[in-house]
């Protein structure tokens, strides 16, 4: 049988990381065993990816194949009943709240953009705004089918194959390819949340209110203002939301209707969304961003007068969707973020050092969001009890510069793994080799590698993350 791979050459979606590949976008899941058949026989090397969506070099497999499941997009059954959905790995964020929300219900974990696949979202436990309070997207799947390297399929779940259940998901794609999974959603009483900002002076302030407010909100997330100084340093808007309870919101029902739920597509009824990168580019380019930053800090103020308000799941949850294609504005250099995850007693400590270091080395990110975590069971599990900080980079053109950004953000790294911190695969793109253990611990690596051999002897399954992570 001859398969019809695509020459191709394969980004991150931060644009900053890619490499050739052989690409092959099947829509069965006879045509994903017959490509994993093909590559094993050519002794070769597959990567899978979903929507495209990591940042970094989680989806790449440079000099080898790669798996797009884009158009393995089915929801093969949803109960409106319970609100599970069994859903072929393709399926988006997008396209599983839209069958869903109409029945009431709402996925329990969603990302900054709709455009995750839930198989992504399975392999990288991605988390939400609300990931203190709920956990990962994993504690939401009841169970999957997984096809492993050698063409066999396993059903998993918490009682069969359960180390590979809980391995799988956060083993960002390297025991073997989900065929279906079956996520649970959450019940809501309206299409609507209850939104508030509250302006925070500092960092410390910032910890301070979102650990103060976690026992209560549904979800929390702060803006940061990384151009700041002194000490205004870490200020920001933090965004609270909170679910309707059964009959408060008179017009939440209505809401369930799809098409008030998607971000708007332009501003102000006249512009096009999809217009706006340029500008945002002009902002980035021309050195503006901290501008910008104090023009949006200035008008917290007004906003959290104006709070509480209403808004929809989709405006709250999407902000990543308002602007299309807004990593653009870092082009030709692409980003990269660094996202560190740091435990709450040294979290106050080490986020500053991070951004006091960003500062003096004149590397500042363009973007800063905080959020709190809480630990979950996976064995990858990039989460602790603590903070992440997610800091977005514009990386330059210029070779010098671009591997001061390297050196500087694994300077960054050590700092963070010595304080007991973890990174997260679905963003990373420069971690060296030796932090994997660092990340994860010795057991945990121990277990995941002997989990390899098992489904993977071979290790047809790769990526670039993976070679620069694993060896």
């Amino acid at each position: 049988m001859t398969i019809p791979w695509n020459d191709e050459f394969v980004r991150g979606w931060g644009m900053a990381v890619g490499g050739p590949s052989r690409v092959l976008r099947p829509e069965t899941k006879e045509q994903v065993a017959d490509a994993f058949a093909d590559v094993r026989a050519r002794n070769g090397s597959i990567a899978l990816r979903g929507s495209g969506c990591s940042y970094g070099d989680a989806a790449i497999c440079s000099g080898g194949h790669v798996l797009d499941l884009s158009r393995m997009n089915r929801i093969l059954d949803f109960d409106p009943l319970t609100g599970v959905a069994r859903c072929e790995p393709g399926v988006t964020i997008r396209d599983l709240w839209r069958t869903s929300i109409q029945y009431g219900f709402w996925p329990k974990v969603v990302s900054g953009t709709m455009a995750v696949s839930v198989g992504g979202a399975a392999s990288m436990n991605i988390h939400g705004k609300n990931n203190y309070a709920v956990g990962s997207f994993g504690e939401g799947i009841r169970r999957f089918s997984l096809l492993v390297a050698d063409g066999s399929v396993l059903e998993c779940s918490r009682t069969q194959n359960a180390d590979l259940f809980h391995a799988a998901i956060s083993g960002f794609g390297m025991l073997g390819c989900f065929l279906d999974l079956d996520i649970e959603l959450k019940r809501v009483h309206s299409g609507r949340l209850r939104v508030g900002a509250i302006v925070c002076k500092d960092l410390a302030d910032n910890l301070e209110t979102i650990e103060r407010l976690q026992g209560e909100a549904d979800y929390l997330v702060s803006w940061i203002d990384l151009h700041a100084k002194g000490a205004a340093l870490g200020r920001g808007v933090l965004h609270r939301a909170d679910q309707m309870k059964p009959g408060e919101d008179p017009e939440g029902v209505r809401f369930f209707d799809p098409c008030l739920q998607d971000v708007p597509t332009t501003m102000f009824g006249l512009v096009p969304k999809g217009w706006l990168w340029p500008g945002m580019w002009a902002a980035v380019h021309s050195g503006q961003v901290g501008l910008v930053n104090a023009l949006k800090f200035s008008f917290g103020p007004r906003e959290q007068r104006g709070s509480p308000y209403l808004q929809s799941h989709g405006a709250f949850h999407f902000l990543l969707d308002y602007v299309p294609r807004w990593q653009w504005m870092t082009k030709p250099g692409g980003l990269i973020q660094f996202q560190p995850f740091v435990p709450k007693a040294s979290a106050e400590r080490v986020l500053r050092q991070l951004t006091e270091t960003c500062h003096r080395e004149g590397m500042i990110p363009y973007l800063g969001v905080l959020k709190r975590h809480r630990p979950d069971p996976f064995l990858m599990t990039h989460a602790v009890d603590g903070f992440s900080m997610a800091m977005d980079f514009a990386v330059p053109t210029s070779k010098r510069k671009r591997d001061a950004l390297w050196a500087m953000c694994q300077r960054l790294s050590d700092v963070v793994l010595d304080a007991g911190g973890r990174f997260y695969y679905a963003k990373d793109a420069l971690l060296p080799q030796p932090a994997f253990e660092r990340v994860h611990g010795s057991e945990a690596v121990r277990t995941f590698r002997s989990l390899k051999a098992r489904c993977d002897p071979r290790g047809m399954l790769q990526t670039d993350l993976s070679r620069r992570l694993m060896g």
